[in-house]
């Protein structure tokens, strides 16, 4: 409960501040009070002397009826409990009862009225009262000293220290908050000046802490826009590079067949080859910008996917078809290892037929001729996996296939001088995966490629 409660307070600088207040207001109240305590039952106080004395006079005018050496017994009890000296003389100044201590018998009466109470710091002080013992009169006189220096500095310090610790606990809650608001601002200031590394403190769960958490996330966030920008221009001029080379090479053997065809010289049967080889190259430039259309629209975030719940076994199947003439030219066999015909998950058919596509795709042009394609799929409670093996023109190493998912990567000078190459595929297939929230990995084993795609079954 208690824990609970400090929470609620340290949560807030308001509170905090509120707290503290009434938590100083508290002690200077009881720290005043203490300190009128102590001041009123100090026996040296000047003004406990008058009172002492006063009561002194009642006492004796009371009590003391004749001026028997006996009553010095009562008048010397009066004096201690009062702390005080006691003397009773006639108007002549002769003492003749008084307290134990004193050793004179006279007194200068006319001296003494000039000494009364009159805040005198450091003297003795006096009060004399008149009184009538027996039918005659006398002179009560009482008197101590009324306190050194030290005494009235030390009523002062009793008043002063409850108004000091007050103070100090507010000036030591308000000097942390101080200091750590300047060590937030030199923050701010390293982390204007693209400090972005800087990480500030958490002190607390107030304002001031969470305004320190949230410049570290903005901060964070900052950072990875600007990696993310620096990132996006690396590639733009990667794509500006390697597109410009990827599309000069088709573009000027199409200007070039051109040319052939225009010539009247170019006979009919050679004017079909060149035809044949412009459209292509045609061809070629075509896939290069689409490919680079649709992962730019990917890269960007600006591709949602329309989610249906379609049955992906339908999918693969109509792909394979699709894909069989080219498997055909180069005598690749599509095998099948799966047994299921219905299979339905929520995806993208779109943009997942386009994921499989390129991925059959590179597997039919990167294969051995006259070898198989082998498509697998699997399904458990949780995911779905589907798995395409072929065996690889030219075995890649372990580095190579960490790469083969990134954009413009092309694995081997086979690779590379295909035709109908772009290095974007496998990166596109990448993008799709990662917007249906699966994950798609690859590696190489005995002579045999695979590239996975696990698809998540509950999206």
């Amino acid at each position: 409960m208690i824990n609970k409660i400090g929470k609620f307070f340290l949560k807030s600088i308001s509170r905090e501040l509120l707290i503290i207040n009434i938590f100083s207001f508290i002690i200077l109240v009881i720290g005043i009070a203490i300190s009128v305590q102590i001041i009123i039952s100090d026996k040296n106080n000047t003004q406990n002397f008058v009172n002492a004395s006063n009561d002194a006079y009642v006492q004796v005018t009371r009590y003391v009826k004749s001026t028997d050496l006996q009553n010095n017994y009562y008048i010397d009890n009066l004096a201690q409990l009062n702390n005080i000296n006691i003397a009773l003389a006639d108007m002549k100044g002769n003492i003749v009862l008084k307290s134990k201590g004193i050793k004179d018998r006279y007194m200068d009466l006319d001296s003494l009225r000039e000494h009364m109470v009159k805040d005198h710091i450091g003297k003795t002080v006096y009060e004399l009262y008149d009184l009538y013992i027996s039918g005659n009169k006398y002179v009560l006189v009482t008197w101590k000293n009324s306190g050194a220096y030290h005494e009235i500095f030390k009523h002062v310090f009793i008043i002063a220290f409850p108004i000091v610790i007050s103070l100090g606990i507010i000036y030591f809650w308000s000097y942390k908050k101080v200091e750590y608001i300047k060590y937030i601002c030199k923050g701010i200031v390293k982390i204007s000046q693209e400090n972005l590394n800087c990480k500030l403190e958490k002190r607390g769960s107030d304002e001031l802490g969470i305004l320190a958490e949230e410049i570290n996330r903005m901060s964070l966030n900052l950072k990875n826009m600007m990696e993310r920008e620096k990132s996006l221009q690396r590639f733009k001029n990667e794509l500006m590079t390697n597109l410009s080379h990827d599309l000069r090479t088709p573009l000027t053997s199409l200007i070039g067949y051109l040319y052939l065809l225009n010539d009247k010289n170019t006979s009919v049967k050679n004017r079909e080859i060149y035809s044949k080889k412009s459209l292509e190259r045609a061809e070629k430039l075509k896939l290069l910008i689409d490919n680079l259309f649709q992962y730019s629209k990917l890269e960007s975030g600006e591709v949602k996917t329309e989610l249906c719940n379609v049955n992906i076994v339908e999918i693969m199947e109509q792909i394979i078809g699709e894909m069989s003439i080219l498997a055909e030219k180069s005598g690749i066999e599509f095998v099948k290892k799966y047994d299921m015909e219905d299979l339905k998950l929520n995806v993208d058919p779109y943009l997942i037929s386009r994921a499989f596509q390129n991925i059959l795709s590179n597997a039919v042009k990167y294969s051995v001729e006259k070898s198989s394609v082998y498509v697998n799929i699997t399904s458990d409670k949780k995911n779905t996996v589907v798995s395409f093996q072929n065996k690889p023109i030219q075995d890649l190493s372990d580095e190579q296939i960490g790469k083969i998912f990134e954009r413009l990567y092309m694995g081997d000078k086979s690779r590379n001088s295909y035709e109908n190459n772009s290095g974007l595929g496998l990166a596109i297939v990448k993008n799709i995966v990662k917007l249906h929230k699966g994950e798609v990995w690859a590696k190489n084993k005995d002579n045999t490629f695979i590239i996975y795609v696990k698809l998540r079954n509950d999206l």
